[in-house]
């Protein structure tokens, strides 16, 4: 083999490896994407025109989640926003490529909320694709139809924030809270309460993370799907 062609397969190889999370909005309107970053860097408020994908250029040890806001006018949106605490519903998608170098742990989280639909995918379909769009008649109907919270049993009672130690009902901080249910029956594969994986012992413990080899992922909004992939 050549050096030029062995450095050619090298350099597919890294490509076909490198991490990536490219977001697609399916959505009708456009929405603002509000990141948080627990280690490694991602872009920040961004702008994703509806039926537009954007690569999100995240560093390769990127450990973080994506929120999303609607109806957006700089930091003050009719649903989500920066603030991260639940008082206005968002769905979140999470992200963790640093524990396990050359691949990501992802999951979808409705702890603060739901307002779009998503589902995140991989290029290798043999990875777990979560996907959850919540159906009408959410038990706490909030802004422009979006839901807040399941550990929340009213808006107000997200009014300090979604989760217990702002005001919330999930147990301990951990199990589940009085909207739980729903959310757990209508969308399987998504977290509907802080423990939903079975951490501590709590039930049900869904089929609601997974760790893939692949690291190039794809986010969609509005995909108009569930999953329901038994765990």
């Amino acid at each position: 083999m050549s050096a030029f062609r062995a450095l050619s397969i090298a350099a597919i190889a890294a490509v076909a490896s490198a991490q990536s999370v490219n977001v697609v909005n399916k959505c009708s309107d456009a929405v603002t994407l509000f990141t948080q970053s627990s280690f490694g860097t991602i872009d920040n408020n961004v702008n994703v025109a509806a039926g537009a994908t954007n690569d999100m250029h995240i560093s390769s040890d990127w450990d973080g989640a994506i929120n999303v806001g609607t109806g957006c006018n700089g930091n003050t949106c009719t649903t989500g926003g920066p603030t991260w605490d639940g008082q206005t519903p968002f769905s979140r998608a999470e992200f963790n490529f640093n524990a396990v170098p050359g691949s990501v742990t992802y999951d979808i989280s409705l702890i603060y909320g739901y307002n779009v639909g998503m589902e995140i995918s991989s290029a290798d379909s043999g990875c777990s694709a979560f996907a959850c769009t919540l159906p009408s008649g959410c038990p706490v109907t909030g802004p422009d139809n979006s839901c807040f919270s399941p550990c929340c049993s009213s808006s107000d009672a997200c009014s300090g924030g979604a989760l217990p130690a702002s005001n919330g009902g999930c147990v301990s901080n951990a199990g589940p809270g009085p909207n739980s249910p729903f959310y757990y029956k209508s969308c399987t594969n998504a977290y509907a309460f802080p423990d939903n994986d079975g951490a501590a012992g709590y039930t049900p413990a869904d089929n609601v993370d997974f760790t893939c080899g692949n690291t190039a992922i794809t986010l969609t909004l509005c995909p108009g799907t569930t999953s329901n992939i038994p765990k």
